[in-house]
């Protein structure tokens, strides 16, 4: 009987790894584009700001926490394909890094379009001048914005992300 405590492990590890590397990305991107658009000098004394960074973090980890089950489901199939050893991990760790830059780029292309579009559509509201001025609400706005967009593209990319498992072939019997 194979026991299950292994691959769990590995996977918990993983996840925890891909939740803390997802969260200092984010921080660490949007603290930079931030900082460029405004001259801020210590934006997390701004509590606008951290209301926004902090939604930001949110969606983005939303989104690519949609990796967790297809890549879970890979791991299976890679188990069940015959690799061992080194040969197994190396193709654990190949598809991890797919998804996961999948995921974060994924993730950063959905919320910049989505802050553009909104940018662009009330053109008569600067937010990164309005957050930084310590509007609280506009930075609600954004973080709002931000999660639904996340909840609507969160399926539709788990489902792409379901068609790059390397499932083995199936004869065709029908034709």
């Amino acid at each position: 009987m194979k026991t299950v405590f292994g691959p769990a492990a590995i996977e918990l590890l993983i996840a925890m790894g891909i939740g803390i590397l997802t969260v200092y990305l984010t921080k660490t991107l949007l603290t930079k584009f931030y900082l460029k658009k405004t001259k801020e000098i210590n934006p997390y004394n701004n509590l606008s700001f951290m209301v926004f960074l902090s939604g930001t973090i949110f969606s983005v980890s939303l989104i690519v926490f949609g990796i967790m089950n297809p890549l879970s489901a890979t791991f299976k199939v890679l188990d069940s394909s015959g690799l061992r050893g080194s040969q197994y991990v190396y193709a654990c760790l190949e598809y991890t890094a797919i998804f996961l830059l999948i995921g974060y780029l994924f993730s950063a292309a959905v919320i910049f379009i989505a802050y553009k579009l909104f940018s662009l559509l009330t053109f008569e509201l600067n937010e990164y001048e309005e957050i930084n001025d310590n509007n609280v609400g506009v930075a609600i706005l954004l973080v709002t914005l931000s999660i639904i967009t996340a909840l609507f593209v969160k399926e539709p990319f788990i489902v792409y992300l379901e068609s790059l498992i390397p499932y083995p072939d199936v004869p065709n019997i029908m034709g």
